[in-house]
């Protein structure tokens, strides 16, 4: 019951919103992460902080919110999942947001590396159609992008004998060493 709560919850949070890459609803987003997490079997407290992993982050959802209503597991691993400094340039919020992932308990790095997946395979679609002119549409090009998915990929080691951390390491290979 909970994990469907959370996927109305994602909805209604994210109405409206689009992700700005292929102009699709942002919602999609969340809901393949839990997904994704489902089909691994792991854990509902990690599959429904997958789906509201970005509320946080880009919506009017606080932890408190969140912790409210799916207990304080949940809101602490949307909380290392979130960017709570969104006024900072690109680079110190991304420093900060691996400072904080280097110190996660293992079940975030789940939510992380599928959230990653998901948004580095929609980068691989789009990038085949867009070709160079796609880094455009992000706030860090290429050079940047590279470096923070490798820095994300290697705070993930701790879970590289997953199968989802060896398709992002792919997935990312692909995308910055085409």
């Amino acid at each position: 019951m909970l994990i469907y709560s959370a996927i109305h919850t994602a909805i209604k949070a994210h109405e409206g919103q689009i992700r700005k890459l292929d102009q699709d609803i942002y919602v999609a987003h969340p809901i393949e992460v839990g997904v994704t997490l489902a089909k691994n079997n792991l854990s509902d407290e990690v599959i429904i902080a997958g789906i509201l992993h970005d509320t946080v982050e880009d919506t009017s959802l606080t932890l408190q919110d969140i912790e409210r209503d799916f207990g304080p597991i949940v809101a602490l691993y949307v909380k290392f999942c979130s960017e709570l400094n969104k006024g900072e340039p690109w680079k110190t919020r991304k420093l900060n947001y691996l400072h904080n992932l280097a110190q996660a308990p293992l079940d975030v790095l789940y939510i992380v590396c599928v959230d990653k997946l998901t948004n580095i395979k929609s980068i691989h679609r789009h990038l085949d159609q867009l070709g160079e002119p796609l880094w455009l549409r992000f706030n860090a090009g290429y050079k940047e992008q590279k470096w923070y998915y490798n820095a994300v990929l290697n705070l993930l080691s701790p879970i590289c004998d997953h199968p989802l951390y060896s398709e992002l390491e792919e997935e990312i290979m692909i995308v910055f060493d085409h």
